[in-house]
């Protein structure tokens, strides 16, 4: 199963200078207990950004460098997204997209799940999530949460 995770501002926002633009600890929380124990994946800039790997998470980094290493064994580099995401497809086991904006991008065509965590509050940013069809999926569920709501979308 591939699943997408993400915090959007109302303009459609995800970063700001290569981080978040909000701080938002209870999103942090969410994102923890939603991920934990499963793989995650993000393209290389974001997995830079963290400086190292989530705890209690396998992370698949997609770069198209294919020099790029990272010696943990928690973290396997990947040049090959399709091949990923169509392993995934065919798995009970879920696979988390976690950013950014280009891997968003070309994962949600695949993403079977998504959890999205709309911001409250109107933050400028220079990186974006991309646009998606809603009438794709139907909201199994929606909370309210300190500073943002929580949208589990599932795939029609």
């Amino acid at each position: 199963m591939v699943s997408l995770v993400v915090a959007i501002g109302d303009n459609h926002v995800i970063g700001k200078d290569g981080w978040m633009p909000w701080n938002l600890p209870e999103d942090l929380k969410t994102f923890r207990a939603i991920t934990l124990n499963h793989d995650i994946v993000m393209g290389r800039t974001t997995f830079d950004a963290m400086k190292k790997p989530l705890p209690k998470r396998h992370t698949y980094i997609i770069t198209r460098n294919e020099d790029y290493s990272f010696d943990h064994e928690n973290v396997t580099v990947v040049h090959d997204f399709d091949k990923l995401l169509e392993e995934y497809k065919h798995k009970d086991e879920i696979l988390y997209v976690c950013g950014g904006a280009k891997i968003y991008e070309y994962a949600l065509p695949w993403v079977d799940e998504m959890w999205i965590s709309l911001v409250d509050e109107h933050y400028e940013g220079d990186t974006f999530f991309p646009m998606f069809d809603e009438d794709d999926f139907i909201i199994e569920a929606k909370e309210k949460k300190e500073g943002f709501t929580l949208i589990h979308y599932i795939r029609k």
